[in-house]
């Protein structure tokens, strides 16, 4: 697939024209527009930091749930981008229709049962792509005008650090309704040229590869500790020099190197001949059996509802197959 083809031909040239794409039945043009005026206007107003938020390591996640802002957002998400999510390849997943993280997993899984994953964490995935690459997707990607571009980039982020803290440098907006799918496609070059070259270098070997947001995947069916180590170094040189303007570092602490009959996981699943439930997912489930066990009543009914839960998402996994 050319650049020129695997990217959307969003279009939009103005404010107004974003309008009457956003516009439906619920929402007539002038509301629309309305809608990103106040936006706007307000912009600073309408979105905060949520409690969901990580201090320690940076990760302020954003939200404009309830206001103006974040019903425009939706409608972007909703009627802009959504539109296009047919168009990502098939081993990108996570925010994108249909695609959730056991079929992620499931990916990774190949012909031969004795398997070795490569994972890797991208640190602060949001934060590293700031107010100028989003705009840049926009205007040279998807063939918005410039002024088109930059209106769409300012909606979609937001200072860098806590609200408040005085910060200029923006960057897409973690929690965002937008954020998700403009990750995706703000590094889809470095995500085709990452599965490209990991093909390349172990194609002997069934590879696979899978990204999940900011979380890479690569399985194959080698044992060769040189030639998985180098397909790491790859990676690893493609996330920090393909854009010598914003590279994309990732976390060491999170890197996994781990044959599947070791025991090897990834987004909370266990892999090899098929997939199975995670460690943490299965250590709550038996804390929940344990604290059944010496549960009130009233305890008993939360923690039944719980247990139901669990059981369900057991189930998701071990249908998949």
């Amino acid at each position: 697939m050319s650049r020129n083809t695997r990217y959307p031909q969003i279009g939009i040239r103005s404010k107004y024209e974003l309008a009457k794409r956003i516009s439906d039945d619920y929402l007539p043009y002038q509301k629309a527009l309305d809608l990103i005026n106040d936006s706007l206007l307000n912009f600073d107003e309408y979105w905060r930091d949520s409690k969901k938020s990580n201090i320690k390591e940076q990760k302020y996640v954003r939200t404009a749930i309830g206001t103006p802002l974040g019903e425009l957002l939706r409608r972007i998400d909703k009627l802009v981008l959504v539109p296009h999510d047919q168009k990502i390849p098939e081993f990108i997943f996570g925010g994108l229709s249909g695609r959730n993280h056991i079929q992620a997993a499931k990916s990774l899984l190949g012909k031969k049962r004795q398997r070795f994953l490569l994972g890797f964490d991208i640190a602060r995935f949001f934060e590293q792509i700031n107010e100028s690459r989003v705009s840049y997707f926009f205007h040279k990607k998807c063939n918005c005008t410039l002024e088109a571009s930059q209106l769409l980039a300012k909606l979609c982020c937001v200072p860098t650090g806590p609200k408040g803290s005085g910060e200029t440098y923006k960057t897409l907006a973690r929690g965002f309704a937008t954020s998700s799918r403009l990750a995706v496609w703000c590094n889809l070059d470095i995500f085709f040229r990452i599965n490209w070259k990991v093909k390349q270098q172990l194609h002997k070997y069934d590879p696979k590869v899978m990204i999940f947001v900011d979380d890479i995947g690569i399985t194959a069916s080698c044992d060769d500790a040189k030639r998985m180590s180098a397909t790491e170094k790859i990676v690893i040189g493609i996330l920090s020099h393909f854009d010598v303007h914003q590279p994309l570092p990732i976390n060491p602490k999170k890197t996994k190197r781990k044959s599947f009959s070791d025991g090897a996981q990834i987004l909370g699943l266990g892999l090899g001949k098929n997939l199975s439930i995670g460690s943490k997912s299965r250590s709550r489930i038996d804390k929940t059996r344990l604290a059944l066990k010496a549960a009130s009543p009233l305890e008993k009914r939360k923690l039944l509802q719980k247990r139901r839960g669990q059981m369900t998402y057991k189930r998701q996994i071990s249908q998949s197959v």
